[in-house]
């Protein structure tokens, strides 16, 4: 069997996407257009995704393991797990905001 990259990363990806409620009843394929666009990042206990007040630039689906979004006073404010997603939407859909 030959599986090209696109199809390779619709199947290992797609549910993650499709977990989203914006993409419930979405055309497949524009979730499909979706999916390739993700890159696959690495993170490790304690490292810092995002300060509060940045501007995001990029969307984040949690495959596996847990995220926590931390106050600045240092306190748990509530934590992420897998399938759980975060960040500007907007930017995955090539669509900025103004």
């Amino acid at each position: 069997l030959f599986f090209t990259f696109k199809q390779i990363i619709n199947y290992n990806c797609r549910a993650l996407v499709a977990a989203v409620p914006f993409f419930t009843f979405a055309d497949q394929n524009f979730v499909s257009e979706v999916v390739v666009k993700l890159r696959y990042e690495v993170f490790q206990p304690g490292d810092l995704i995002i300060k509060e007040g940045t501007i995001g630039t990029k969307m984040y689906f949690i495959q596996e393991g847990i995220v926590d979004i931390v106050t600045r006073d240092g306190e748990v404010a509530t934590s992420l797990s897998d399938g759980s997603y975060f960040g500007d939407l907007n930017e995955l859909l090539d669509n900025p905001i103004q």
